[in-house]
């Protein structure tokens, strides 16, 4: 987790509010809380492109995290997407991630019914996905990247874990046609003097047979050296208890 440039946690919350246009949905006792932050983090967390008929439309979604002086963290969702009835980008904040749905639902539909003229269908709509989280409000997973199993094997040639993923895993890998990778959520940062590197992605790949397999990496810098060091495990809470149980050997709190 780290800072955006310059800006203090405070300064990044203002300009977020500055720019969205309904700052009033984040609540009062939800800014408290904000003001009293010692960190925060932008993400990436959903993106959709319309690319015809023109003009071409993106909508994109940020979790922007913020560490708390507690130690606990907290997060603002934005919402970010094109205007043809206006220049520039039209920027929306909640501190609810079911309102960014409503909202997220809100625009791509709008998108969508741009393209239709006199009722047509959606055939000259590209669409591309970035999945957020489970329970996203996308309709399905999108695996964009190809040379996957090439991909798989390299993940798990550095995984330095014991436990990690062996050959039946590299086999049913074999198969895959495409794959992607996505952060998951969750801050893992100590807020003491030692700043501590830990993040968990999803690398999420789509087999020959229609099925779905993910491998969960968990990228760290707690080896002693400060060196960054890949884990690999099959489920995602794994790779959090290895995360956590790293953190007490090191007296650290995530």
């Amino acid at each position: 987790m780290g800072n955006k440039g310059h800006l203090t946690p405070v300064q990044h919350l203002e300009e977020l509010l500055t720019r969205a246009q309904n700052p009033f949905d984040v609540r009062d006792e939800v800014l408290d809380r904000l003001r009293s932050a010692v960190m925060f983090q932008v993400e990436l967390y959903g993106w959709r492109h319309r690319n015809s008929p023109p003009p071409a439309l993106r909508c994109s979604s940020f979790r922007h995290v913020f560490l708390l002086a507690d130690g606990s963290s907290l997060l603002l969702w934005e919402l970010c997407y094109d205007s043809p009835d206006s220049a520039g980008e039209l920027h929306e904040v909640y501190d609810d991630a079911e309102a960014l749905r409503r909202s997220e639902r809100r625009v791509h539909r709008r998108m969508g019914e741009e393209c239709e003229p006199d009722g047509a269908g959606h055939g000259a709509v590209s669409f591309d996905f970035l999945t957020g989280a489970p329970g996203t409000a996308y309709p399905r997973r999108e695996y964009p990247e190809g040379d996957s199993a090439e991909h798989a094997r390299r993940l798990l040639r550095r995984a330095e874990n014991p436990d990690r993923p062996g050959e039946e895993t590299l086999r049913l890998l074999s198969s895959a046609l495409g794959h992607h990778i996505m952060h998951v959520p969750g801050p893992r940062v100590h807020a003491g003097d030692c700043q501590v590197w830990c993040s968990v992605y999803e690398h999420a790949f789509l087999l020959a047979d229609g099925t779905e397999l993910s491998l969960y990496e968990l990228e760290h810098n707690m080896t002693g050296s400060g060196r960054l060091k890949c884990e690999v495990y099959l489920d995602e809470s794994v790779a959090d208890q290895a995360a956590h149980r790293l953190a007490r050997e090191r007296g650290l709190d995530l």
